[in-house]
């Protein structure tokens, strides 16, 4: 393993490389001290050429990228820093080791106190291994050794795994304490390839040893076959490398993420930080792959790869998970509000325009967000969940979501509810309640809105809250939203049928606005019940317009050209935006009942309620208030202008057995229901 990059010391990892270089240095002046006149012995030839060629080989090492980021240096010069172990005197080992050492530290600029610990866990690992050897094999610590005979094997490969084990626990520690992480689970982590990189190189070493006592021009011809074997270990890394990278973009996939998350989460227990996984997804990246073509696409998720690793803090990993989907790995957060941050800043920054070969590309994003301990203390839970929450923040576009357990449909009762859900509407356990509109200035009955219930077998009449986010989500709200308009159709038959001809009003949810499919159904209910298409009235809200406007405009577009009419709902809760406003060329505006509800006793939602009907009105609108529950509100909406009113105050919904009985009973002159208001 290379030693990681520069980074926050910790009070462990200071105490590791403090105790590290002391007892380097002390173990190498007591060794020396010991050995007397012999440490300055003259070395063999063998050994001044394998001290020679550990040095050159070091600085040839190639560092490749493993599990977790963690790196691994794939060098043959172990083979002969083992071979230097097996024959030189120590002194040589020594002093080849910091040259070679500290030839590529220079080299690569890194700090001198990198340089110094770098030295120490190499000059501990070469001790170690030179003890182990002379002390199985019988020969002198210090001076050179023997010829190297084949009785020495075992104390030979005794003394290569000693160097092995040694250096690789050194430096995992290292890099464990570097990075917060528990120790043995990152050395347990790293074994295996270790093991097959550098592991496989230093049996090689005895090889070495005897080729020096036959000849010294054999050691040459042995660099052919033992590059080879590196160059096997090199590849079997860097294949392992690429099987945690993402291809495109060279970021973390999602295995290494997955890895991260679980490092961060253990070095949280027992601490206060909260760690973070956010799920970001591109708004409508097909469109730009269909239009564009993949190449730019490709180089787009590069650019969002590049700028998302820019915005984020020292310790944070960005990951791209496939397709359009990126995630991030936040730690050392003081809270869900850190969180939220984050995927502020984020989505702000994609928002800036990119330039892709020439061409201006704006990109929306949505971003998905599960904190631990708070939503799970396991990866694939935080990723689920991070995962529900994104699916949330794609309704809205452009926007995030923390998760919010009421909308995860994957704990047990949930999926139970799920079952039964899809029961429920496959098998006509869907009402339909009808609640009255009229004209707010004559009280005249002009319409109903059709508002869904569940009749549950055993929980009793469900209210829409509890269940349409769970359709919308699976898939379900499409059979959902025509069994409503044709038991609403229906119903719109057989008033006419009985001398009451009214409009009905379906609210379409965002799922079937982009679907379309929906005005040829739409068309055909109608046809069934031969209506006219006027007298149906679909309610949208400005929010599930904008979640895809441009194919939601094209859908919306088809159903005027049908006839029936559309319906802003909750307008001025949402995006309000008067561009889409103006091209919807919408023909009724409803005022959200948050803003209605307490207009009398609050001055500024009275402004606001005015202002939307002075807006609507001059671009030809019908003006529709809904939550009128008191007769000074419905006063103060005539005397706005406002066209209709609905609300407790006209009628609560009816179940539709009642509602032709509800028809005939409305027959008092509105004046003595509205007061001075004709």
């Amino acid at each position: 393993m290379a030693p990681p990059a520069a980074g926050p010391q910790t009070a462990a990892l200071r105490g590791y490389v403090s105790a590290v270089t002391v007892g380097a240095a002390a173990a190498t002046v007591l060794a020396l001290a010991l050995g007397g006149g012999a440490v300055l012995g003259r070395p063999s030839a063998g050994a001044l050429v394998l001290a020679a060629l550990l040095v050159l080989t070091q600085a040839q090492r190639v560092v490749l990228t493993h599990r977790d980021d963690e790196q691994l240096e794939v060098t043959i010069a172990s083979i002969f820093v083992m071979g230097l172990a097996l024959t030189g005197p120590l002194w040589l080992l020594l002093a080849a080791q910091a040259l070679a050492v500290t030839v590529q530290d220079l080299r690569t600029r890194r700090a001198i106190s990198r340089l110094l610990v770098h030295n120490a866990q190499l000059a501990l690992s070469g001790l170690a291994a030179r003890t182990v050897y002379c002390l199985i094999a019988n020969r002198p610590l210090l001076a050179d050794s023997a010829a190297f005979a084949p009785a020495d094997i075992v104390p030979a490969l005794a003394a290569g795994a000693t160097l092995f084990l040694v250096h690789h626990a050194l430096y995992g520690t290292h890099l464990a304490l570097h990075h917060g992480e528990p120790v043995l689970p990152l050395l347990r982590r790293g074994l295996p390839l270790q093991v097959a990189t550098s592991g496989v190189l230093l049996p090689f070493a005895p090889v070495v040893a005897v080729a020096l006592d036959f000849s010294l021009l054999l050691v040459p011809l042995l660099l052919l076959p033992i590059r080879a074997v590196g160059r096997g270990a090199e590849l079997l890394a860097a294949r392992e490398s690429l099987a945690l990278r993402d291809g495109l973009t060279s970021l973390p996939n999602r295995l290494m993420l997955q890895g991260r998350t679980s490092a961060a989460l253990d070095a949280a227990v027992g601490t206060e930080a909260v760690t973070a996984v956010l799920l970001i997804d591109l708004d409508h990246f097909k469109d730009i792959n269909d239009t564009l073509g993949h190449y730019v696409g490709d180089r787009l998720l590069v650019a969002v790869g590049e700028r998302l690793g820019a915005s984020l803090r020292d310790g944070d990993t960005v990951a791209r998970l496939g397709g359009d989907e990126f995630a991030v790995l936040a730690c050392n957060l003081t809270g869900g509000t850190d969180a939220e941050h984050l995927a502020r800043r984020m989505i702000a920054t994609l928002h800036q325009p990119f330039d892709v070969d020439g061409v201006r590309l704006d990109v929306q994003a949505s971003v998905g967000i599960a904190i631990a301990p708070e939503h799970g203390t396991d990866v694939v839970t935080l990723l689920q969940r991070a995962d529900v929450a994104l699916y949330t923040a794609k309704e809205r576009r452009g926007t995030f979501a923390l998760y919010a357990p009421e909308r995860d449909l994957h704990s047990v009762e949930k999926l139970g509810f799920l079952g039964e859900l899809r029961e429920g509407v496959t098998g006509g356990q869907l009402v339909v309640h009808y609640q009255p509109k009229c004209d707010a200035q004559t009280g005249e009955l002009v319409g109903l809105e059709a508002l869904v219930r569940w009749q549950h077998p055993t929980r009793g009449l469900i209210f829409p809250d509890a269940f349409i986010s769970i359709a919308e989500n699976t898939g379900l709200i499409r059979a959902l939203t025509l069994d409503v308009l044709d038991q609403s159709l229906g119903m719109a038959r057989a008033l006419s049928d009985a001398g009451s001809p009214l409009s009905v009003a379906v609210n379409i949810s965002v799922r079937c606005l982009t679907d379309l499919d929906l005005p040829r159904e739409v068309a055909e209910l109608i046809e069934r019940w031969e209506l006219a298409p006027e007298v149906l009235t679909l309610e949208v809200t400005e929010t599930s317009i904008m979640a895809d406007p441009n194919r939601t405009m094209v859908v919306l577009g088809m159903l005027r050209d049908l006839g029936v009419t559309l319906s802003i709902d909750d307008f001025g809760t949402g995006y309000s935006s008067l561009s889409y406003l103006k091209r919807l060329d919408a023909h009724e505006l409803k005022i959200d009942r948050s803003f209605v509800f307490a207009m009398a006793a609050n001055s500024n939602d009275a402004v606001i309620v005015r202002s939307t009907i002075e807006l609507g009105h001059n671009l030809g609108l019908t003006l529709v208030a809904e939550g009128v529950e008191d007769l000074e509100t419905w006063n103060l909406l005539c005397a706005l202008g406002c066209d209709v009113i609905q609300g407790y105050h006209l009628s609560r919904p009816l179940p539709p057995a009642e509602v032709q009985a509800w028809i005939q009973a409305y027959r008092q002159p509105m004046q003595a229901v509205v007061g001075s208001h004709p």
